[in-house]
């Protein structure tokens, strides 16, 4: 078999009739879907069953957290190379073919993904396209953002095992960034390819996992932590520029915890705190919009309230439905 697709679950039949239907409908034909159940409680084996498509069967363990399911699926598919999407997202019909495709043309590549947009909770377009150009040799660049989705990301089974698939930390990270982590160390010793077309519908919903910016800090800090010191020493990694790096990489992900401490905890000050930071951090951030757009956002609510603030955030994705904007990266 060619390929596997790994769907971790866990209480997902709201959304996952419509997950599989896409990854069921690709005009690739070898594949197989791999659902693993994380001790749901929704009979997932039973729907699987009904369904009665022996390219989709069903992996059950007991609750451990969606790393642990995505390593349990690809310890269990049977494909040369694996791919992953979450149990509300969805693939466009050639999706796994244009990720397969792009893989061929350099079997090289340790890591393929793609554009993706997103839907609210009944499937309508947010206007919202994540975008990125990011390929290659990439380690350094991934130290500052991260464009990959993990529901649109294939791997080589080879490269997966390599690096130990998915760190597994919910027990010191609730909130974890266990999928950025995973591309990095992917970045090491492969080079990346983008297939630079929407493959992938990321919905948006009330269920979503949710945010905890304390976890959030943690995680984001141990990652950096872990990942320099596995480059340093190393030859062509001199002191120096690994520690332009990783001003750069801090500044960058205090400036993505001050969105968070804006849009899910309404805390401006937090949000300020780490503004002031990540320009400690990384001067060069005055010179990019997003660094002032964050400054203005922090203002509006600090004026007008939470109330006002959303009121704001809700025109401006009414206004994004006619006119889509497009995004870099999956974190910002």
């Amino acid at each position: 078999m060619r390929a596997s697709v790994v769907v971790p679950c866990f209480n997902s039949l709201r959304w996952l009739p419509a997950t599989v239907d896409s990854l069921l409908s690709q005009t690739f034909d070898d594949y197989e879907v791999v659902l693993v159940d994380d001790g749901g409680d929704d009979d997932l084996a039973g729907w699987v069953k009904q369904r009665g498509d022996d390219r989709l069967r069903v992996v059950r363990q007991e609750n451990a957290g969606v790393s642990a399911a995505r390593n349990r699926g690809v310890r269990e598919s049977s494909g040369a190379l694996v791919a992953f999407c979450d149990s509300d997202d969805l693939w466009t019909p050639d999706a796994l073919e244009r990720l397969i495709e792009t893989y061929d043309a350099d079997p090289q590549v340790g890591l393929v993904y793609g554009w993706y947009d997103v839907i609210d909770a009944l499937g309508q377009p947010t206007g919202r396209i994540h975008t990125s150009e990011i390929e290659g040799e990439v380690w350094e660049r991934l130290l500052v953002t991260n464009p990959v989705a993990t529901s649109i990301a294939l791997v080589p089974r080879a490269v997966f095992e390599a690096v130990g698939g998915f760190e597994v930390n919910r027990e010191s990270f609730p909130i974890d960034v266990e999928d950025w982590a995973l591309w990095i160390r992917i970045a090491e010793h492969h080079q990346v390819a983008v297939v630079r077309e929407v493959l992938c519908h990321h919905r948006r919903h009330d269920t979503n996992s949710s945010s905890d910016v304390a976890s959030l800090d943690a995680a984001y800090r141990h990652l950096l932590t872990s990942m320099f010191e596995r480059r340093r020493g190393e030859p062509g990694y001199p002191a120096d520029r690994l520690q332009e790096l990783q001003g750069v990489a801090l500044g960058r992900i205090e400036m993505i915890l001050a969105w968070h401490s804006l849009n899910d905890d309404g805390n401006a000050e937090a949000a300020r705190a780490y503004r002031r930071s990540a320009r400690r951090h990384s001067p060069g951030l005055r010179r990019r919009p997003e660094y002032w757009r964050l400054g203005a956002a922090v203002a509006v609510l600090s004026v007008l309230g939470r109330s006002g603030y959303a009121a704001v955030r809700s025109t401006s994705s009414r206004i994004r439905r006619v006119v889509p904007i497009g995004a870099s990266g999956t974190n910002a």
